[in-house]
């Protein structure tokens, strides 16, 4: 059995975090007398989802929340020591970026509608470093319970696994250099485009490159 004891840790921080950010928030959106609040965004940087105050707040972390519950039903299953280190890399990473994304949002949401371009920069520097530091730490991902490119042909074969990790994992870094690269455009109305590599890149690793690496592998 997995204790994750350091894990278990340093999640309980990040949600000690998150909620101190959440209830700063909560006193200042009730202060300025709002009632609803929004708690989405599209790709075009504008809001597509409303909620209570209160539910708002809830969210970031009820998140951290939901980490530590999936870590601690993951503890039962026997890890290999370099399939551990990933699990604790992607979770505290993860996690992590929860607590960032929680400050944005609420933060977002108390000034909404004035100076929401810095908040929606950060956002995505925060997402397109995530890419970059997942992506990276995929090549040496080995055959997981719950984290990876888990398929049919990816699973079948650990040397199919790993080719379709060291090439999954360049293509986000690709991805997440191009969500870096769209910071100077966060206003412009094709900001998405800068997603695209990213949706592309998923495509490839689910359906294209265990197929072509397969391949590879019967000549």
């Amino acid at each position: 059995m997995n204790t994750f004891r350091r894990e278990i840790a340093f999640l309980l921080l990040f949600f000690a975090i998150s909620a101190v950010i959440s209830v700063y928030f909560y006193a200042e959106l009730k202060a300025a007398g709002v009632t609803t609040v929004p708690i989405h965004w599209n790709i075009l940087n504008e809001p597509d989802l409303f909620a209570k105050t209160l539910t708002a707040v809830l969210i970031g972390p009820l998140a951290i929340l939901l980490m530590i519950v999936i870590l601690l039903s993951s503890a039962f299953r026997k890890y290999e020591k370099q399939e551990q280190r990933s699990v604790r890399f992607v979770v505290l990473l993860i996690s992590a970026v929860l607590v960032v994304m929680n400050w944005i949002a609420l933060s977002t949401a108390l000034r909404y509608g004035a100076e929401r371009a810095e908040d929606f920069r950060l956002l995505h520097l925060v997402l397109g470093l995530l890419f970059i530091l997942i992506g990276n730490r995929f090549g040496k991902l080995r055959p997981s319970y719950w984290i990876g490119i888990r398929t049919p042909l990816t699973l079948s074969n650990e040397e199919l696994w790993n080719r379709v990790h060291r090439k999954g994992g360049r293509l986000m870094v690709i991805s997440g250099i191009f969500i870096l690269a769209g910071l100077f455009f966060v206003n412009k109305s094709w900001f998405w485009v800068f997603y695209l590599p990213l949706l592309i890149s998923i495509v490839l690793s689910v359906f294209v490159i265990p197929r072509i690496e397969k391949r590879k592998m019967e000549i």
